[in-house]
Parts: C-alpha cells; sequence; structure tokens
C-alpha cells in the first residue's frame, strides 16, 4: 500500500491549517515562492522514487531471504514493534551520517535548503536517497524483520516526522524527553552555531539523548536562522538535488591529490582538498539576508495556478503508478522535473517567459500521445487538457505582453 498517496490531502490540509494560523497570529512563516520550491522537490522526490524504490526493497528482501540467519513471524505484534525500533535506531545513524560525510550531506542538504521552517519544508525530500540508504538498513534485514514490516513501520516513521515542521507548537513537556517535537527539530534545521548537527532522531530523541547529539530548544538564545551555511540561493529543484554532488566533483577534478580524488567524497563534510580551497570558516548568518527575489504579482498569481495543476498531475501519476509501463512512469518523472524546472526559473525573473512556458507545453505533447495509447484516455479527459493548455497560453499571452513583461523584467 502506498500510504504517502492517502497521506497527500491530510499534508495539503494542515498546510492550509498552518497558513491561516500564521496569517492569524501576524507571523512571516511562508513565503510563496520558498513554499514552491520545497515542494517542487518533494514533488519530484516522490515520483523519482515510484521507480528508484526498487533498489532498496529488492536489495532488502534479497538480504532478508538469502542472509538472515532466521525470519521473524510477521504475525507477531512484538516484531513490529520491534521493527519499528530498529528502523528509528538505525534511522538515527543513517540520518546522523548524512550531516557528516560529504556524499551523504550532498544527498540529504535538499531538506536543509529552505530558509523557512514551516510544514511545506517535510515536505522538500531528496531524489538521491536511494544511493546509500539501503546501507544503513541491511542490519534490520539480517536481524529477520520481513519486508512487509520494515517498508510499513518506515511509512509510518516518515509520516510521523511531517507534524514536526512548524513554528507554531511550543514545547511540550514530559513529551520532548522521549519523541522527536516541533521544538527539538526546529533545532535540528537552525544553522546557528550551537545548534549545528543536534537532533537527528526520526521519532524518538531518546538516540540523540544516549549519543551526545542533543539539543534543547533556548528561547532566551538568539533567534533560529534556517536554511545550509552554504545556502542554495535558487528556485531550481533539479540544481537543488545536483548542486553539492557537482561541487565535490570539481573539487575532486581540480585536486591534484589522488587520494583526495577517491576518497574526499567520504570525508567529514565540508572538507576540500588543501590545494583547492581554504578550510571554511563559520559565516556571519545574522548577516545574512534570505533569498528572495521580487517577482511581478501578476506573473507569481499564474505560477501559483500552474504548479496547483501540476500537483494534481502528481497525484495522478501516483495513483496510475501501477497502471503505466516502467518506461512510462520514467517518461513522466522527467517531465514533471522538467515543468518544476521553468516553474522555478520563473520565480527567478529569468528572460524570456513566453518561451520558457510555451517549451513546457511543447514538451508535454510527446508524453500525453504516449500516455493516449497506452491508457486510452477518455474523450472528456483529454478535453480538459485542451481547455487547459488554451486557457493557459491565453494567459501567457496576455501575461508576456508589452507592458506586463517590462514590469516583470525591471521589476
Amino acid at each position: 500500500m502506498d500510504y504517502i498517496l492517502y497521506a497527500i490531502p491530510v499534508f495539503l490540509l494542515l498546510i492550509a491549517i498552518e497558513i491561516l494560523a500564521t496569517v492569524i497570529r501576524k507571523k512571516d512563516y511562508y513565503r510563496t515562492n520558498d513554499a514552491i520550491n520545497s515542494i517542487s522537490t518533494g514533488m519530484i522526490s516522490t515520483a523519482a522514487n515510484l521507480t528508484t524504490k526498487v533498489v532498496t526493497f529488492t536489495i532488502y528482501v534479497a538480504v532478508f531471504e538469502y542472509l538472515a540467519p532466521f525470519q521473524l513471524d510477521a504475525s507477531h505484534l512484538w516484531v513490529w514493534v520491534l521493527g519499528f525500533f530498529l528502523k528509528d535506531f538505525f534511522y538515527y545513524w543513517y540520518h546522523r551520517a548524512g550531516h557528516e560525510i560529504n556524499i551523504l550531506w550532498a544527498s540529504h542538504a535538499v531538506h536543509h535548503q529552505s530558509e523557512e521552517y514551516n510544514m511545506t519544508t517535510a515536505l522538500r525530500q531528496t531524489s538521491t536517497g536511494f544511493l546509500f540508504n539501503w546501507i544503513f538498513y541491511v542490519p534490520v534485514a539480517l536481524v529477520g524483520i520481513p519486508p512487509v514490516v520494515f517498508f510499513a513501520v518506515s511509512s509510518i516513521n516518515l509520516l510521523y516526522q511531517y507534524w514536526v515542521h512548524t513554528r507554531h507548537i511550543p514545547k511540550l513537556g514530559w513529551f520532548e524527553w522521549f519523541f522527536i517535537t516541533p521544538s527539538n527539530h526546529r533545532v535540528h534545521h537552525a544553522k546557528n552555531r550551537r545548534y549545528l548537527d543536534k537532533n537527528y532522531g526520526g521519532v524518538f530523541i531518546i538516540w540523540d539523548r544516549l549519543f551526545g547529539t542533543y539539543a534543547e530548544e533556548d528561547n532566551n538564545y538568539e533567534p533560529i536562522r534556517y536554511g545550509t551555511l552554504k545556502p542554495l540561493r535558487s528556485w531550481n529543484p533539479l540544481w537543488a538535488n545536483l548542486q553539492l554532488y557537482v561541487h565535490l566533483g570539481q573539487d575532486a577534478v581540480k585536486t591534484r591529490s589522488w587520494k583526495d580524488k577517491l576518497t574526499l567524497w567520504f570525508r567529514r563534510t565540508g572538507y576540500r582538498p588543501a590545494d583547492v580551497a581554504t578550510p571554511m570558516k563559520m559565516p556571519d548568518i545574522h548577516a545574512y539576508e534570505n533569498y528572495n527575489p521580487f517577482v511581478n504579482p501578476t506573473l507569481q498569481a499564474y505560477v501559483a495556478f500552474q504548479f496547483l495543476i501540476l500537483i494534481v498531475g502528481t497525484v495522478l501519476l501516483i495513483a496510475a503508478n501501477d497502471t503505466l509501463s516502467f518506461g512510462l512512469t520514467v517518461l513522466w518523472t522527467a517531465m514533471l522535473g522538467y515543468q518544476l524546472l521553468i516553474i522555478g526559473w520563473l520565480q527567478e525573473k529569468k528572460n524570456g517567459f513566453v518561451w520558457l512556458e510555451l517549451s513546457r507545453f511543447v514538451a508535454v505533447i510527446p508524453a500525453l500521445i504516449l500516455t493516449q495509447k497506452e491508457l486510452s484516455l477518455t474523450h472528456d479527459m483529454m478535453l480538459s487538457l485542451a481547455v487547459y493548455g488554451v486557457l493557459s497560453l491565453a494567459a501567457i499571452s496576455i501575461i508576456g505582453s508589452k507592458k506586463t513583461i517590462v514590469s516583470y523584467q525591471n521589476s
């Protein structure tokens, strides 16, 4: 069962409630461009996971079937409880390694790039986690936890982490001693010096207390600043996933040391060869201004509408995954990535609005033709898509008119 599909309406409802609470309390916890970028990375991650999840699944099942000395019975409740605790225990170490090792941070940094902290931040997930996350769960398979148990408790673990991404909920008393909460997870996302690399647990905070990585949120301390020490400064969701891999690759090419070429990927986060760069100094996070380029309100409204359509499309892609061929799933994932790439560019005041948007609509035509052949879409569905396309092209024409585009480019 794909729990994420059924959770999406709940996610969106909670975001709406949080936005309403933010408005009522007159807080500044949301920015449209940041929220769209966070959800965009989550959409790409979810779509990519439709094909990449086979890596984790295949490896886990193979270890369980052929290497585990014994196999526990999923019909016993204690096996589920044990699986739940083991999942969170090894998630702690996976999460911690994601902050402490260069190549793992290159993947995990996506989740920390948002300079806001709200429930859209929870949806901001990497698309490359499948490359290494399976390594940390091999011990769970070797213990004999059945795949059905492991993947079910993994979904529960992930879903639990959603609600803690908010600034509206204060400390929760005794609950803080045992569980991950909004308060101690705000610490995890902070880039203030005293909070760096703390509170790695997924459900339980007890691992951090046991292994010395716990830090309490101090309301008397300086305000929390969110994001990464080396900021993304882009609304491009593809670059968000590739940025640090590219930087590591550039360092590997530039350094003359063959040892560094091979090992810098697995060195402590932030390590760079001495002949490439000097050691990174802690930046003054309070002198830093969050990335927030101005975009014409008319264009922003258009982008928001198109983005909502892409959310619907992503939900349909997840729902139809079992009926789509592998090739078509990959094609639509690539199409989604391109659509969201353009949406990100439009929020950065890139020139050529009309041509960017036209390329976005033209690019999807082959995918629609192939989908029609494979699934035989109904007449009503094709008509609806045609109407949507015509209305969007009309909006592109209006927004791209000389008067509007000058305001857009010079704002």
